[in-house]
């Protein structure tokens, strides 16, 4: 068997084609990307009807045994939406969906609305096929998510959230959204991995504000334009937002193909409290250790600066300590540090393990992005 290069892309694009992808990095063989594309007009979901919907119900018979695929998208396809974006002559799609109909809101990805955010114009296709203006309500780029709101608010149907730590490999799930700008698209596939930590955007600080994922690995079909739809479990409840994918390729977008089967989302559990978040204060904080972090090709993860006045200095940590564990799950990469240090909260401890020192509770700061 021979290995292949390969690369991770955000999953914004539209129309035929799709590029402006940059890099960044993955605790696999390859680095993740981001994508924007160059969308035809928006087409209408098949089945589209103007009538006001029912609300979201999930299926499966008693004790939540598992449906088929069609009663999952029937469940799900009428909360969610395609995202346009349009900017100084920038345009491309994404996907979204509805999480209050009563007050009009909606998650997505935040490389889908970022493009937007200087002015630009946004704008939601509803499952019915009515396009509709609509407004950020907040975003965080560290966590790839945001939330925006419409005012057309009579088609909006929730989607029904479920538990992304329940989630196991080899489960049935369902992706819904709009690759290259088709909306109502549905794939199935099952849960590959969890936990599998992702960087999108490149840095290697434990500080910096990049988006660092701690995924759900899927096989089903997800591309382009699939950012922030929803992944499904068999009951129709929403385990992950889609938002990136392991793709072939070179180093330009021209060189990378599309869809492998591993494909990548944010747990619901992260998403839910990032959120509330977006919604209460406009922006979101996530935790930082004050220190900057570097690993080399053996697996081994040292903390190459340490902020004076720091969480890691407080804690009494130098520059060149080797990090092996956090929290007690060993750590070979600095996304992999990253990655468990932002499944905490800010003001929360986490407990490093110290090659010749032992644990370290380090108490995390906090910054905004």
């Amino acid at each position: 068997m021979v290995a292949v290069s390969a690369v991770t892309a955000l999953l914004v694009g539209g129309g035929a084609g799709y590029g402006g992808m940059w890099l960044a990095r993955s605790t696999g063989p390859g680095a993740p990307v981001a994508t924007g594309g160059a969308p035809t007009a928006l087409p209408a979901p098949a089945g589209a009807s103007s009538t006001r919907p029912t609300p979201a119900r999930a299926p499966g018979g008693p004790a939540g045994a598992p449906s088929d695929v069609s009663q999952v998208a029937e469940a799900v396809l009428p909360s969610t939406v395609t995202i346009a974006f349009r900017n100084a002559g920038r345009t491309g799609t994404g996907s979204g969906f509805v999480i209050d109909g009563p007050g009009g809101l909606l998650i997505t990805n935040n490389h889908v609305v970022e493009p937007a955010s200087g002015g630009g114009e946004l704008q939601v296709q509803l499952p019915s096929g009515e396009r509709v203006p609509a407004e950020i309500v907040g975003r965080s780029p560290s966590y790839d998510l945001a939330v925006i709101r419409v005012a057309q608010r009579d088609q909006l149907v929730p989607v029904q959230l479920g538990d992304s730590d329940s989630v196991r490999p080899g489960q049935p799930v369902v992706a819904v959204g709009a690759p290259l700008g088709l909306g109502g698209t549905v794939t199935s596939g099952i849960v590959s991995a969890v936990e599998r930590p992702l960087s999108v955007g490149g840095g290697q600080s434990a500080d910096d504000a990049v988006a660092y994922i701690n995924g759900i690995q899927t096989d089903a079909s997800i591309n382009p334009g699939n950012s922030g739809g929803p992944l499904a479990d068999a009951q129709g409840r929403i385990v992950g937002v889609n938002s990136a994918i392991l793709t072939l390729g070179g180093s330009s977008s021209a060189d990378r193909g599309g869809n492998i089967g591993l494909g990548f989302a944010i747990p619901i559990n992260q998403v839910r409290e990032i959120s509330d978040q977006l919604v209460r204060e406009g922006r979101a904080t996530y935790p930082v250790i004050g220190a900057s972090v570097s690993a080399d090709a053996d697996g081994v993860v040292r903390l190459a600066s340490v902020q004076a006045g720091g969480p890691s200095a407080a804690a009494g940590l130098r520059s060149g300590d080797i990090v092996e564990s956090v929290d007690g799950k060993a750590v070979n990469t600095a996304t992999e540090l990253i990655v468990r240090v932002r499944s905490h909260r800010p003001t929360e401890q986490v407990k490093l393990s110290i090659r010749g020192r032992g644990e370290v509770a380090v108490t995390l700061g906090s910054r905004v992005g």
